[in-house]
């Protein structure tokens, strides 16, 4: 259509008057990325490392998505299901940012079925967890001086542990396949310590033969230590050092046994726990003697009576700051406890895996997928069963950029690369790696790595790369990663020439458009 002067004039009037009633749409999403030189060169230099590196069956699936512009530049079998591994965890992070918000506090109270004269407690004294997945030796001290500060010295009766706010099923049905005594593998349970984890240490002998010294922390009567390990003089021997614990009656048995040779460093051992409820119970008498309470009688299970009288009320750090410790380090006890908690607010108590996974299927509907296009069935993304796509992951990612209320708790979460958590050692040599915010996730055969990155011209992107029958070391498809992330950073759109505006005369002036 061609305009003379004036009818151009008014055709821009009308569109810019129109263009103040009409939501700004922002950049088409369906524009074809080959249009864009830059997006075209991105796309080709990320298929060309998948299609080179760690082959031999390798699924993989991924997405780059501009949040600035509402934009795909990348997707490759983006609507196809993949195990995710730790990537569940934003999963869990997000339903629980959004159901609870970031300053949500875990409990565990204190009760009574006895009365306080004095500075005495004439009964026993019942502590019940309500899923506190940051009760730590620090927390624990905080509890127990705010018991003493009551004032309290003595307990004239025993310390009852009541667990019941969760059902006793400490790992979820599809972890049946693990069953080591490794620290990720600890269960949940609605009182539990430490992340229900042990550190031992272990030092060698002054002299060949002797055994070595095993210090267990915390040190408590819940553990039990068999040392059947010997001092060595060199390091040739076969037989290397093992340390393992194994479940006894309302105690686990810490076993040290191999060879340790007597010039090597001390070295540490992080093993899970099988009881939190006796172990918690444990801690928590041994730390009150230590405060100066004494505690006369036994550590036992038991429910909290009908008609108890509430002692104290202890409150953990703000959830936002809780799921700091869960994505930086991938914890997988965090996630579970969370997930269980939540179940038991939400659906019923106790709290159980299935009341939480229903809770990611209510979040995902919300995403706008049915249950039959995803499969969720923990909050740790440990089993294989899980399923998601790249697409979810980002729809995950863009919700929750989208939510002020919860962004920032949500993103400062995730690792940063090359500088914290399960990235630290990651894009370390690259200044600019700091701009990528970033969950890892790890199993056998699976590498997924998802999360947010400024490019190199300032735009944001949502990204998620899932690798599925990884065939290759964990180093080589973790490598494949970073190689992908190298050049998204260096992304840069390249902008259109500006064609000069055209001149409309009037007369003897120019009115020139703005």
């Amino acid at each position: 259509m061609i305009f003379n002067a004036i009818q151009r004039v008014l055709f821009l009037v009308f569109l810019g008057a129109v263009q103040c009633f009409m939501p700004n749409p922002g950049f088409a999403e369906d524009v074809e990325p080959e249009t864009d030189p830059a997006i075209a060169r991105f796309q080709s230099a990320v298929d060309s490392i998948l299609t080179q590196s760690c082959q031999n069956g390798l699924r993989a699936g991924a997405k780059f998505y501009s949040l600035d512009r509402q934009q795909v530049i990348y997707s490759r079998n983006s609507d196809r299901l993949f195990t995710p591994a730790s990537n569940m965890k934003m999963f869990t992070s997000a339903m629980a940012l959004k159901k609870v918000g970031p300053d949500y506090r875990f409990h565990t109270r204190l009760y009574t079925n006895g009365t306080i004269k004095g500075s005495v407690l004439k009964g026993d004294l019942y502590i019940k967890g309500f899923g506190d997945p940051s009760l730590v030796t620090e927390q624990m001290w905080i509890l127990v001086n705010e018991l003493k500060n009551i004032p309290l010295t003595q307990i004239e009766g025993s310390i009852i542990a009541d667990n019941s706010y969760f059902d006793g099923q400490g790992k979820p049905i599809t972890w049946k396949s693990y069953q080591g005594s490794e620290a990720y593998l600890a269960p949940t349970g609605a009182l539990s310590f430490n992340f229900n984890t042990v550190t031992v240490h272990v030092e060698p002998g002054d002299l060949p033969g002797e055994k070595p010294t095993v210090v267990v922390d915390p040190d408590l009567d819940y553990f039990r230590i068999r040392n059947k390990a010997v001092t060595t003089e060199n390091q040739r021997s076969r037989r290397k050092l093992i340390v393992t614990r194994l479940e006894r009656k309302n105690h686990d048995e810490i076993v040290v046994k191999g060879r340790l040779p007597k010039n090597v460093a001390r070295k540490k051992f992080y093993l899970n726990i099988t009881d939190p409820q006796m172990y918690t119970a444990s801690a928590f008498k041994r730390f009150l003697n230590q405060a100066g309470v004494r505690v006369t009688g036994e550590v036992k299970r038991g429910l909290v009576p009908t008609g108890a009288t509430l002692v104290l009320d202890h409150e953990s750090p703000p959830l936002g700051r809780i799921l700091r410790g869960l994505n930086k380090f991938s914890n997988n006890f965090i996630a579970e406890q969370i997930l269980k908690t939540l179940g038991a607010q939400f659906i019923s108590e106790p709290g159980t895996t299935e009341n939480g996974v229903q809770l990611l299927q209510e979040y995902m509907q919300e995403l706008g997928y049915s249950p039959e296009q995803f499969n969720m069935v923990d909050g740790s993304g440990l089993s294989k069963a899980n399923r998601v796509t790249p697409d979810q992951v980002i729809a995950l990612l863009e919700d929750a950029h989208s939510d002020l209320s919860i962004f920032p708790e949500f993103i400062s979460a995730l690792g940063v690369m090359g500088l914290d958590g399960s990235v630290i050692d990651r894009m370390d040599h690259n200044k600019d790696a700091q701009k990528i915010r970033v969950k890892t996730g790890t199993l056998n055969h699976v590498s997924a790595l998802s999360g947010y990155f400024q490019s190199q011209d300032g735009e944001r992107f949502a990204f998620s790369i899932l690798l599925n029958d990884v065939r290759c070391s964990n180093g080589k498809a973790t490598k494949l990663e970073d190689d992908i992330m190298e050049i998204a950073l260096k992304f840069q759109r390249e902008e259109k020439a500006v064609e000069e505006e055209p001149q409309i005369q009037f007369g003897g002036g120019i009115l020139k458009q703005d």
